[in-house]
């Protein structure tokens, strides 16, 4: 009864959380593509392949906050003495965690290991392609937002076999490096996403002392500006593969000599490991959920701490996958390194819980 209980409050606030979650970062993800997206249904094509990425962070938070909500309402009605006076009530609930972590996994292991770099992929390609052609449809004597830091304005656009030539343009933009210019030119052509200028002056206007040089010919490339969150796609960026990918690159790796490789063979494992340890975390999200809400739970509404606790989780999650990622010169070391945070959390988590629970 008590197994049933739990694991239908679980699944149900699961839900719930999850389809907000999915809703509040799809919809801010859509915002802030929004320059690039010129139409109704490309937006709704960026939403959808974008969906797979935000649920990598919507279910972790969703799974902790489900837990943390069941567990904090049984203090709010004076039901959490089931747990610390009968065993049976706490086997019960381990048993409904176990089966509720694992049934999650059935949904986060597939997003993880294909669909998540997949659509991603499309979707940032889908995004670059928008805003290619979203630059022959400018309208002149306009200033356009092509991203949050790159306008445009120009007062002529000629169409020149696969060329477009811009006259008498004026350009805003701030670089990857916080270097702001603005640019003036008489002329300009756009070919694969290369702004050559002719016959005009470029200001930096964001040093102490700001300067004023000319130019013949100049380029811009535009690629670091029509998706300001992420760099150009890139085959080496191994984000992009999928697991099956992962291991069919790690095979041909070994293959080849190893000064011909593109790819390191350890950054190949490194990733591999990055995703597993990440499907290990979601495993063991709603264990730690209910070892902390016992510690910190009150006798009225839990939400906030429940908000507060979920978001914690995932924050040292996030933070300390991507730390060990960039530690690849300590060489297989760093491999260990994925996987030992969270059992010494778990360990520790575990050992206090048992203390209070079971005193």
């Amino acid at each position: 009864m008590l197994f049933t209980f739990f694991l239908k409050r679980f699944y149900k606030n699961f839900f719930i959380y999850f389809i907000i979650l999915i809703l509040i970062l799809a919809s801010s993800d859509m915002f802030l593509r929004l320059p690039a997206i010129s139409s109704f249904s490309a937006g709704i094509m960026v939403f959808i392949l974008m969906l797979p990425l935000m649920s990598q962070f919507a279910i972790p938070i969703a799974s902790c906050l489900s837990v943390l909500m069941v567990i904090g309402n049984l203090y709010v009605e004076d039901e959490i003495l089931l747990i610390y006076y009968f065993r049976k009530s706490r086997y019960a609930l381990t048993k409904s965690l176990f089966v509720f972590s694992l049934s999650i996994l059935i949904l986060y292991v597939p997003i993880v290991t294909e669909f998540a770099p997949q659509t991603y992929k499309k979707g940032k390609q889908l995004i670059l392609n928008l805003a290619q052609k979203h630059f022959a449809s400018l309208c002149p004597k306009k200033f356009h937002n092509i991203s949050s830091n790159f306008t445009i304005f120009f007062e002529k656009q000629l169409k020149n076999n696969q060329k477009l030539e811009f006259v008498k343009l004026l350009l805003f933009f701030k670089e990857k490096s916080g270097q702001q210019y603005i640019v003036n030119a008489q002329s300009g052509f756009l070919a694969n996403n290369i702004l050559l200028l002719k016959n005009g002056t470029i200001q930096n206007i964001s040093l102490d002392h700001a300067y004023i040089s000319s130019f013949e010919k100049t380029e811009i490339n535009l690629n670091q500006f029509i998706d300001s969150q992420e760099r150009f796609l890139d085959r080496k960026d191994l984000k992009f593969y999928t697991l099956r990918e992962l291991n069919n690159l790690e095979n041909m790796q070994m293959d080849i000599n190893r000064s011909d490789k593109t790819i390191k063979f350890l950054d190949i494992l490194i990733e591999k490991n990055k995703r597993i340890a990440q499907i290990l975390w979601q495993f063991l999200f709603p264990f730690l959920s209910l070892f902390l809400i016992i510690y910190f739970a009150k006798s009225k509404s839990n939400l906030l701490i429940g908000i507060f606790l979920s978001g914690f989780l995932f924050l040292i999650s996030y933070i300390l996958l991507n730390i060990i990622k960039t530690l690849a010169f300590l060489g297989y070391g760093a491999i260990l390194l994925f996987y030992f945070p969270i059992i010494v959390l778990f360990i520790l988590a575990f050992y206090f819980y048992n203390k209070k629970v079971g005193s």
